[in-house]
């Protein structure tokens, strides 16, 4: 089964790199994060309903992935805008909680979406004809019901952010001038600088981190020998432990800082992920417990990530640092997945595809170790 990370991957649209920063950087002026967040969730529900109609046949391929190509850039207007919204609901003491929360639940939600689906095939969908790829075409219609259910509480309940910045308000394209200027302005700036290094740093050691996730099916069947269902059960226990993983760090991030909590779920991610390597002719076991202890870092980190960013963001520019944050991420994507290939074309074992992504979270360790953390 395909996760998110590795559906972007595929996809990977150059306009949501550009867009990103840009988008967020004018809702910020406007004071309209919200509004931003309608439109991409609305579009990317619209794309959702639209692949009902991409039945199994050559003619409708490009259908489909033009479909999931817009949907992914309206994803992540969709997800700038949210993160910047966090910064509106939350404060110093309790970002990291909140922020845990919502990764956390995310896990779970998305556990519940996988039973009802697993549930449904397993019962060959109560009889229903699965032709012209119907299953499929459900789980899109499916996953477009479940998105409209769980964002009208935000739309209902989270008030904007901020009233916006009417002197920072330019014309579109007067808007990649401006941006090309506030980056400089982070690194010149000294209280803002640690926010220009992070931006770096975790856009690798977010990218060793998707990579868990991205390449551990393929870890588990090309290695361990694991069947489909074992996939499955194991995806399913991995994400039930990452929700509550999450959930139970966001309380720590507001005790001992977000820092502490990423450079700690990477070191142990890190020990892990040599385990799983050097300890694989042991067994399905090592898999078992190495991949679920790896999963049980994933999420803490993220969510951490996303908190740590709040904090050291400028009052104002939530939409335009969050957007930056989306960019960098994209243009890191490629290590952990070409650290992986690389490896493994080497040696011609898919095992030490394992060592890529460990190489891309000790890069991405290192990098974070000298960015001051926010008080």
């Amino acid at each position: 089964m395909m996760t998110n990370w590795q559906s972007r991957q595929l996809c990977h649209p150059v306009d949501a790199l550009l867009l990103a920063p840009v988008l967020g950087q004018r809702a910020d002026a406007a004071g309209r994060q919200k509004l931003w967040l309608g439109i991409g969730t609305g579009a990317l529900i619209l794309c959702m309903l639209g692949l009902w109609f991409v039945e199994p046949m050559p003619s409708l391929f490009w259908l489909g992935v033009a479909l999931i190509s817009a949907a992914t850039v309206f994803q992540e207007i969709a997800a700038v805008n949210s993160n910047a919204m966090l910064i509106g609901i939350a404060n110093p003491k309790n970002v990291g909680r909140i922020s845990g929360l919502g990764w956390g639940f995310g896990y779970l939600g998305g556990i519940i979406a996988l039973v009802i689906v697993v549930v449904l095939d397993t019962f060959d969908w109560f009889g229903m004809s699965t032709d012209n790829g119907l299953a499929y075409r459900l789980i899109a219609v499916g996953c477009a019901v479940w998105a409209i259910v769980f964002s009208i509480p935000i739309f209902l309940n989270v008030p904007e952010p901020s009233l916006g910045r009417p002197e920072r308000k330019v014309g579109f394209f007067a808007s990649y001038p401006l941006l090309v200027k506030d980056v400089a302005g982070l690194y010149r700036n000294e209280e803002t600088r640690p926010t220009f290094w992070y931006l770096l740093a975790s856009a690798v050691f977010r990218d060793g981190l998707g990579g868990v996730f991205a390449f551990g099916a393929i870890i588990g069947t090309a290695v361990f020998k694991f069947g489909a269902q074992d996939i499955i059960i194991f995806g399913i226990a991995a994400n039930l432990i990452a929700g509550v993983s999450t959930i139970a760090a966001g309380r720590l991030d507001d005790r001992l800082g977000p820092k502490r909590i990423i450079l700690a779920s990477i070191g142990s991610m890190i020990v892990a992920g040599l385990a799983v390597f050097f300890l694989r002719d042991a067994g399905v076991m090592v898999f078992w417990v190495g991949g679920l202890i790896l999963c049980a870092f994933v999420g803490p980190a993220q969510a951490a990530a996303r908190s740590f960013l709040a904090r050291v963001t400028p009052a104002g520019r939530e939409g335009e640092i969050f957007g930056l944050y989306a960019t960098t991420g994209r243009a890191a994507s490629w290590m952990a997945s070409g650290a992986w290939t690389v490896l493994i074309v080497l040696t011609s074992q898919t095992a030490y595809g394992i060592l890529g992504i460990v190489v891309v979270l000790i890069a991405g360790f290192l990098l974070l170790l000298p960015v001051k953390a926010p008080r």
